[in-house]
């Protein structure tokens, strides 16, 4: 069993912000399977305690090197970000592996976390191995090659994602994908792209939570309607211009900037009234 002292680190903002699915909760433990890693971690105060993986994992998977101070002096840019930092600092950005992250978020199209979660748990039932811990019983994330049959990739509710599924599956080279860090985003992002299932929000995911691109900055319809009504007078615009105008208002950390607010507006407005409301500073809000 393993602990670490930590500061500005919430495990629980971390953890259920949408950027990481293979997640229980039994009473007071995290339960994470991140590909073939399985461990539990909890929080009491300014220490976790966990099991399973070592030190310099947990250090490295939830980004506890990196200077969170720093990061909101760069992106705390405004009254609404400034809100959700208040609310929920201490969200860090998870390093997944690429290949889990990529169908992870390949499965995220027109779907909700729920659903997405009950995708990848069915995938890892057909495609992994067991794994087990403290008798909480779990499956490896299989890797490229493994999931070879579509009937058993359509049986686990993917629907029209099957096919990309099965695509990547006998074309994606794990190498290809962490090769991709050294490049510059765009570029990475365009390879991405290539991707059958993979357009410019699930590239975005990848390259914000798996490869390291801070800059990253992915646009759902949750957060379209966010920065539509906070940044552009709720004018219609492209996701496109989102996505310039994060990166440019934001700086280098745009991706964490999303998070905070995708966080805040998904969690504590949750309706166009109540967000409207944010946006005008009603009492409350």
């Amino acid at each position: 069993m393993g602990k670490i002292k930590v500061k500005d680190f919430n495990l629980a903002h971390t953890l259920e912000c949408g950027q990481i699915f293979r997640i229980n909760r039994v009473n007071s433990w995290y339960f994470v399977n991140a590909q073939d890693k399985f461990f539990k971690i909890k929080q009491i105060r300014n220490e976790i305690e966990f099991h399973g993986v070592d030190k310099d994992f947990v250090v490295h998977f939830f980004s506890l090197n990196e200077n969170l101070p720093e990061i909101f002096k760069e992106i705390n840019k405004d009254k609404y970000i400034e809100k959700s930092i208040g609310k929920y600092r201490g969200l860090r950005l998870i390093k997944q592996e690429p290949w889990e992250c990529l169908i992870s978020f390949i499965c995220s199209s027109a779907s909700n976390i729920p659903r997405i979660k009950s995708k990848l748990k069915a995938l890892s039932e057909r495609f992994g191995k067991k794994i087990t811990l403290d008798e909480v019983r779990d499956y490896t994330f299989p890797l490229p090659g493994k999931m070879n049959d579509y009937e058993k990739i359509l049986d686990a509710k993917t629907g029209f994602r099957a096919r990309y599924i099965l695509e990547a599956n006998n074309t994606v080279d794990i190498k290809h994908l962490n090769s991709l860090r050294t490049q510059p985003y765009n570029l990475a992002k365009n390879e991405l792209k290539k991707i059958n299932g993979v357009g410019d929000k699930v590239a975005d995911c990848i390259l914000l939570f798996a490869l390291g691109f801070n800059q990253a900055f992915p646009v759902d319809t949750w957060i379209k309607k966010t920065m539509q009504l906070l940044y552009f007078d709720n004018n219609s615009v492209s996701n496109d211009r989102i996505r310039e105008f994060g990166l440019d208002h934001f700086g280098t950390y745009a991706g964490y900037a999303q998070q905070y607010l995708f966080m805040y507006s998904r969690n504590d407005l949750g309706t166009s009234d109540r967000l409207a409301k944010w946006k005008t500073g009603a009492p409350g809000i």
